[in-house]
């Protein structure tokens, strides 16, 4: 991974990815943007309590900065969910231009092209997907419901009936989200994961490592381990540079993971 800065925001790219050459993406930062009020900088989220103008100001800027195609980036309302939609011209500014019925979806996958793909963090991983040939694209957000059901597996499966796309062809790239040292969890929680990604705190508590149960959902698809990058930044610990639900609470907005298919 790598940081990019443009005036005062920051991004943070994958290398792999970013060689395909002809795939834009980007996982945004909190750093920068037009947001002033409750929420600062770069926030992408429209449903936190943030001035709507604002909101719309923060993507034309990353949008510029990143050479998306601002008018066509397609949002969905996320809900914790393994659900993924099948993104087609007929989606192009949905949720950000106009109206959306993107519902209850937590992945996006597409082969076409110019139409940038956001989903929104503030604890929960990021999971960002390119075929090799630049041919198809996908955006995952994978909170721990939908890392304990396997969201980017199901991603990579629908890739691969849909676009012909094989497994081993896929670059995936998991970016800042919280990490082992600050996803704290009861017992409840824990249990459903496997016991490989489970560290015992003491008094009831655990640290759960969402990042590695996602690295463990791509390579039970067929992507090859060197295909797969981890950024290693937890969000809660970068509160500085990143939104975190867990250390701002009310105060928090959304960064979002943006791929495209750019020509």
């Amino acid at each position: 991974m790598v940081k990019t800065e443009i005036y005062d925001r920051c991004y943070i790219k994958d290398e792999k990815i970013e060689k395909i050459g002809n795939i834009r993406h980007g996982f945004t930062t909190a750093k920068g943007g037009f947001s002033t009020g409750r929420i600062k900088g770069l926030n992408l989220g429209f449903r936190v309590g943030d001035d709507k103008e604002s909101v719309i100001r923060n993507y034309r800027a990353a949008a510029a900065d990143l050479e998306l195609t601002y008018e066509n980036m397609v949002l969905a309302r996320q809900t914790h969910t393994d659900n993924i939609r099948v993104v087609t011209k007929a989606d192009c500014g949905k949720g950000l231009t106009r109206e959306s019925d993107i519902f209850d979806t937590d992945g996006l996958i597409t082969n076409e092209k110019n139409i940038p793909m956001v989903i929104f963090s503030a604890d929960c991983i990021p999971v960002l997907l390119a075929a090799k040939d630049g041919n198809a694209v996908g955006a995952v957000h994978a909170g721990w419901r939908g890392t304990e059901k396997k969201i980017p597996k199901k991603a990579v499966r629908l890739m691969e009936k849909n676009y012909g796309v094989r497994p081993e062809n896929i670059i995936a790239a998991i970016g800042p989200g919280i990490g082992p040292c600050c996803f704290e969890v009861g017992e409840e929680v824990a249990a459903q994961f496997d016991e490989r990604f489970v560290i015992p705190k003491g008094g009831g508590k655990f640290y759960v490592d969402l990042w590695q149960a996602n690295v463990a959902s791509l390579l039970e698809a067929g992507v090859a381990k060197e295909n797969i990058s981890v950024a290693k930044i937890c969000n809660k610990c970068r509160e500085d540079m990143f939104y975190s639900y867990r250390a701002h609470r009310e105060k928090t907005g959304r960064q979002g993971a943006i791929i495209e298919i750019a020509r």
